[in-house]
């Protein structure tokens, strides 16, 4: 016969009626919370289908021509903004940074006049330079050096901005302003540059479906989910064990 106070537990050898309806409870627990935390990602993934953004599809309808013609004579505000979303995803591996970097660079230099060209160059340079000593600089003197860095790039900007369409202060204009580089290929055609449309689909298509478009209290569902739902099961699956051991201790009238 058990001892109603010998309630030693053991998950994997209970030694009594009480350790055996323990270890059921915490198993149905563990197998409760396994289901929705890793059912719901073999859901998502089972589902989920790659789905591009309508910016992939500006780029790819501009991009062809602009190998091939003139930059003035294609889209090419169409063909930068796509890049300066990329771009400003900042989720890049430096490789793809830089010819995305280049490839702005090719476009605003190919359609701002020749006049232009030199001074904008100009200012590019100096804050390459200014940008590499920041580094190594410490109180007013970094506060030096970031000043004079963004009255050049409101400089640039002046110069670019007209041709661009971009609005002066804009962040898409900021980020073409940081990114706008003094050594860049002449042309988009240009062989090390071919991994662009390849960058361009890997950065603009997404895994999506039903449950990632739903919106729900304001957030997308497997955001809901994932974020408070899970967090809201498991304090309430503590408190579903809780209560339900403490039942079962005053059922057999153990004490603790």
């Amino acid at each position: 016969m058990e001892s109603p106070d010998e309630y030693n537990f053991s998950l994997f050898k209970p030694r009594n009626l009480h350790g055996r309806k323990n270890r059921n409870v915490i198993l149905a627990m563990l197998l409760i919370w396994a289901v929705a935390v890793f059912g719901f990602q073999i859901l998502l993934r089972v589902i989920e289908k790659p789905t591009p953004e309508k910016v992939l599809a500006d780029f790819n309808s501009v991009w062809p021509e602009a190998i091939t013609k003139d930059l003035t004579s294609v889209n090419y505000k169409t063909l930068l903004n796509s890049l300066i979303l990329v771009k400003g995803k900042n989720t890049g591996n430096p490789d793809d940074q830089k010819i995305l970097s280049e490839s702005m660079s090719i476009i605003t230099f190919g359609v701002i006049p020749d006049s232009l060209k030199s001074a904008a160059l100009g200012k590019i340079s100096k804050i390459k330079m200014l940008k590499s000593q920041i580094a190594q600089t410490k109180s007013q003197e970094f506060l030096d050096i970031k000043s004079s860095i963004l009255e050049l790039e409101r400089d640039l900007s002046k110069i670019t901005a007209p041709f661009t369409g971009l609005t002066p202060g804009s962040l898409e204009e900021k980020i073409i302003t940081a990114s706008l580089t003094d050594k860049c290929p002449a042309t988009l055609s240009d062989i090390s540059l071919s991994r662009l449309p390849e960058i361009m689909k890997l950065y603009l298509t997404h895994n999506q479906s039903f449950l990632t478009d739903t919106i729900f209290l304001g957030f997308p569902f497997h955001y809901f989910y994932t974020a408070i739902f899970l967090l809201i099961l498991f304090i309430g699956l503590c408190i579903i064990y809780n209560v339900l051991i403490e039942w079962r201790l005053k059922k057999e009238g153990v004490v603790e």
